[in-house]
C-alpha cells in the first residue's frame, strides 16, 4: 500500500466537523434528503443532531490526532465504522419501506463511498505507525 499523503487526515477531519455542524444547524435536512415530509424530518431533527455530534467528535479527534502527531489510524476508522453503519441503517429502513428505497439505497451507496476509502486509509496509517 502507498503511504498516506500528509493532507488527508486534517481534510478527513475537517469534512467531519462540517457534515456535523450541517445537521446541527439544519436537523431536518437529512430526513428530508431521505424523502421524509417536512413534519417528518422536523420530528426526526433529533437523531440527526445525534449523529452530527458524532461527526463532529470523530471529527476533532482526528484533527488532535494529526495535530499532536499521536495515531490517527483509530480515528479514521472510526470514520469508517460510522459511515459503514450509516449505510447499513439507510439500508434497512428503506428496506422496511420507513423511507423512499431509493433515496434510502442512494444515500447507503454514498454511506458506503465513504466508509471503504476510510478503512483503506486506516490501514495504511496503521501499517505506517500513524
Amino acid at each position: 500500500m502507498r503511504p498516506v499523503p500528509a493532507s488527508v487526515v486534517p481534510a478527513l477531519g475537517i469534512t467531519r466537523i462540517v457534515i456535523g455542524a450541517g445537521m446541527i444547524v439544519n436537523p431536518s435536512g437529512l430526513g428530508k434528503a431521505l424523502g421524509l415530509g417536512d413534519q417528518q424530518a422536523r420530528d426526526a431533527g433529533w437523531l440527526a443532531r445525534l449523529a452530527g455530534a458524532r461527526e463532529i467528535g470523530i471529527g476533532l479527534g482526528t484533527l488532535h490526532a494529526w495535530r499532536t502527531g499521536g495515531p490517527a489510524a483509530g480515528w479514521v476508522a472510526a470514520q469508517a465504522i460510522s459511515d459503514a453503519s450509516d449505510a447499513v441503517a439507510f439500508a434497512t429502513v428503506a428496506a422496511q419501506g420507513k423511507i423512499s428505497r431509493t433515496r434510502g439505497i442512494g444515500m447507503g451507496l454514498f454511506a458506503l463511498s465513504g466508509a471503504v476509502p476510510e478503512a483503506l486509509t486506516a490501514i495504511a496509517l496503521g501499517r505506517s505507525g500513524n
